[in-house]
């Protein structure tokens, strides 16, 4: 129990950060109270916004996106589809279906014969966010904490991918008019 309320005070920790930081950069912030219920809808969705943006990046090349930190690690691609997959896996518990093995390894089994392309993973993702969104705002479950806790590991490491292999990522990035 006292991982799971250092888990919460994490998230709420990160959500005022992202609420200072928009503050801070001229944007007001939202005028919704700070509730567990807000957090857990506004660290899913930052979160997710900051992976498709990642994502969409051509900055990074596509030839990069087979690439691996090491030869048992995901590529840069796999983990897209890791947190796509995710997406919907999560989508589905909130909707009170089973999440199960055989399950999972039919959803891996029919991610194995998609394109490997930016655009397909892309699609794929913003379709999978076009679902989950409103179903975490009408429901921001606690079992949701995991599952942010996991998509944060993918985020993570796709920034160190892109330092690997000399790219800022795009929230460390300056604004052009800088």
């Amino acid at each position: 129990m006292p991982h799971r309320s250092l888990l919460v005070l994490l998230v709420a920790a990160i959500a005022t950060v992202n609420v200072l930081t928009s503050a801070a950069q001229g944007r007001t912030p939202p005028p919704t109270p700070l509730t567990y219920e807000w957090v857990i809808t506004m660290t899913w969705k930052d979160i997710h916004d900051r992976i498709l943006q990642m994502a969409k990046d051509t900055v990074f090349p596509d030839d990069k996106l087979d690439w691996r930190p090491h030869p048992d690690a995901r590529s840069v691609l796999e983990e897209f589809r890791q947190v796509t997959n995710g997406l919907e896996w999560s989508s589905a518990q909130l909707r009170g279906e089973k999440l199960d093995g055989p399950t999972v390894m039919a959803r891996r089994k029919a991610d194995a014969g998609k394109p490997k392309t930016r655009a397909s993973i892309v699609s794929e993702m913003e379709a999978a966010i076009a679902i989950s969104y409103p179903l975490v705002e009408k429901s921001p479950a606690p079992v949701l904490i995991g599952w942010i806790r996991d998509q944060a590991e993918h985020y993570g490491k796709l920034v160190s991918n892109y330092r690997a292999v000399g790219i800022v990522p795009p929230v460390s990035r300056k604004p052009a008019s800088q």
